[in-house]
């Protein structure tokens, strides 16, 4: 009987840890399932919460379309897009509505341009478009529209608070040489400028 008593008391414990390795299992598998499920967004390629490329594929895409180019003789156009002012969004409303600012932006960004072209999260509140097959001027009327367009945005990042947002833009064209990070220096510079001027404004590379 006493033999019996003792198999009951080791018995529990043992129980017990069952339960506990059981528990743990799960969460392992939970985790390994997320993890899973961030990698294949990164195979893909995309940033997850954007939905828009991320800059992993942006050298690949670049010389693609430098090479194609290159070839047929056909121009394209490098954009940088900036959220004005985005840390006061943070600071004032918290993360949160950052994050909500910054989906509603890249949303209207995707919508705005045709399924040739290519948006990519660059880093942070910055975006960047590649226009294939466009010359500056027609670049410059379809960006001046996003422009506005996204001035016009209602951003509701909390019930009952909508906040309006700008962008500064900045603008290249492919000007034939094989280095596509010279093509992004001279955007950037572009919207340097437009940042410096003021503000949802866009400018063009003068060199």
């Amino acid at each position: 009987r006493m033999r019996a008593r003792e198999e009951v008391l080791t018995a529990e414990p043992r129980l017990s840890l069952l339960q506990a390795i059981r528990q743990l299992t799960g969460q392992i598998h939970r985790l390994l399932a997320a993890m899973f499920d961030a990698l294949v967004e990164l195979e893909n390629g995309k940033d997850p919460l954007t939905q828009l490329f991320n800059r992993r594929f942006i050298p690949t895409i670049m010389r693609r379309e430098i090479s194609l180019a290159l070839n047929v003789r056909k121009p394209f156009v490098l954009a940088m897009i900036d959220i004005d002012y985005f840390k006061k969004i943070n600071d004032s409303f918290g993360h949160n509505a950052g994050d909500i600012t910054l989906k509603s932006v890249a949303t209207v960004i995707f919508d705005h341009f045709r399924s040739s072209d290519y948006v990519f999260r660059y880093g942070g509140e910055e975006f960047m478009v590649l226009l294939v097959e466009s010359d500056l001027s027609q670049a410059r009327i379809m960006l001046e529209t996003l422009r506005a367009k996204i001035a016009g945005l209602a951003i509701e990042v909390a019930p009952g608070k909508p906040i309006s947002v700008t962008v500064s833009i900045g603008l290249a064209e492919f000007d034939y040489h094989p280095d596509y990070k010279r093509l992004i220096e001279k955007a950037d510079r572009a919207l340097y400028a437009a940042k410096s001027h003021g503000r949802n404004r866009l400018e063009t590379s003068r060199n």
